[in-house]
């Protein structure tokens, strides 16, 4: 066995068990000693030519690299959010055409399955995505290439059984509610941005047309609540505050967890009972939410819609 081939065996090896290999490092090690950084490079551009993905420079730490070992992914998903996020991948694309963008080998796929199934006999994830039709490979395919080349598309959208056309400028996929929505600025039409459901998109032709991001709607959509986010010029300036006062009974579930990214606790009663608050484009974002929660949850303020809510109850009641 030459030098050369004990030394690239050892590097494979310290990759192999995760640890950082640092150039600087090496030339102090017995294998390397008196070596250049040129023949170290050389050593390292060897397991390069072979295993193109074997080690990635670590960024921030000059002359080290690192590999994604086994250890690495099984850490990654040692836990059941992340597991979650991956058997939710998983199966979005089992139900559908989308393992199409899945760069791995049948073999591969099989493993994947295994391991997956296994994890299904610990977690039981109820909360997958339902957009999961067939022949959607296209769509998202188109989709994709739109949003990345800033790509003007026309769609025909299925809106309750009629299909119309509109001119689209296409800014980001968004899974929310279960749902994947294309949120889009829309051209020549009386609202100005939507989030169009990928399920009702029945075709996408392609323009020539390019188009630039609104930095606004950019921010507007990383700040989105729901599906139901209306948008408008200046949006922040009409964002509308919502107070809603939360039973000592179901408070718990309020301090647990985040419903919604804009939920803040501004005051904790002495009964027990939380007052919240949350900020929302319109009231329809927030109106479904409280009801499910009713009698345990009351709106605090806008009376507006505190009347409005108690007069849907009357009408139901009746």
């Amino acid at each position: 066995m030459t030098n050369e081939t004990v030394r690239v065996l050892e590097l494979l090896k310290r990759f192999n068990e995760g640890q950082k290999v640092y150039i600087s490092n090496l030339q102090e090690d017995e294998l390397w000693k008196g070596k250049s950084e040129k023949t170290i490079r050389r050593d390292l551009d060897v397991i390069k030519h072979s295993f193109p993905d074997t080690f990635h420079l670590v960024k921030g730490e000059k002359g080290c690299y690192k590999a994604i070992t086994n250890d690495l992914f099984n850490n990654l998903v040692n836990s059941p959010r992340n597991m979650s996020l991956l058997v939710q991948t998983f199966n979005i694309a089992q139900r559908s055409d989308m393992f199409k963008n899945f760069d791995i080998s049948k073999e591969d796929r099989s493993l994947l399955e295994s391991q997956l199934k296994e994890s299904k006999k610990l977690y039981g994830f109820k909360n997958d995505a339902i957009e999961t039709r067939k022949n959607s490979f296209e769509i998202y395919q188109t989709l994709e290439r739109s949003i990345k080349y800033n790509k003007q598309i026309v769609i025909d959208y299925d809106n309750n059984g009629t299909i119309e056309e509109y001119i689209i400028n296409p800014y980001k996929i968004l899974l929310m509610n279960e749902n994947f929505y294309l949120a889009s600025e829309v051209i020549d039409q009386v609202f100005s941005f939507s989030p169009f459901r990928i399920i009702h998109i029945k075709n996408i032709k392609e323009t020539k047309k390019t188009y630039r991001k609104n930095p606004e709607i950019i921010n507007f959509i990383d700040t989105m609540e729901t599906p139901f986010a209306k948008y408008q010029k200046e949006f922040r300036k009409y964002l509308i505050d919502i107070v809603v006062e939360v039973d000592a009974v179901k408070a718990k579930y309020f301090k647990l967890k985040n419903y919604f990214k804009s939920q803040k606790v501004i005051e904790k009663k002495e009964n027990g009972n939380l007052v919240i608050s949350y900020k929302m484009t319109q009231f329809m974002e927030i109106e479904s939410f409280i009801k499910s929660w009713l009698p345990f949850v009351k709106v605090v303020k806008p009376i507006e819609l505190k009347n409005k809510i108690e007069n849907e109850l009357r009408e139901y009641l009746k």
